[in-house]
């Protein structure tokens, strides 16, 4: 079993998504002229969902990744 497969674990990686995606929400109602022409608020909204999917993804493979480096005596001196 993985570390990234405790609740512990899980729920701060959702706190980062949710986070994540509050501010890049909150930035198209900060500064709206950065997105003319480019996306409308729905659009941006979609973006921000596929954008945490792949966030979620990252830090789980980045956690395995150092657990094993730290099983493996990686981080010993």
């Amino acid at each position: 079993m993985s570390i990234t497969d405790t609740k512990t674990i899980q729920f701060a990686i959702e706190n980062v998504k949710d986070h994540f995606e509050s501010m890049m929400l909150q930035l198209f109602e900060e500064e709206p002229e950065v997105f003319e022409g480019r996306s409308t608020r729905n659009e941006w909204a979609d973006q921000v969902a596929r954008a945490n999917i792949m966030l979620k993804s990252r830090i789980e493979k980045a956690v395995e990744e150092i657990e094993l480096h730290l099983h493996d005596g990686q981080f010993s001196i």
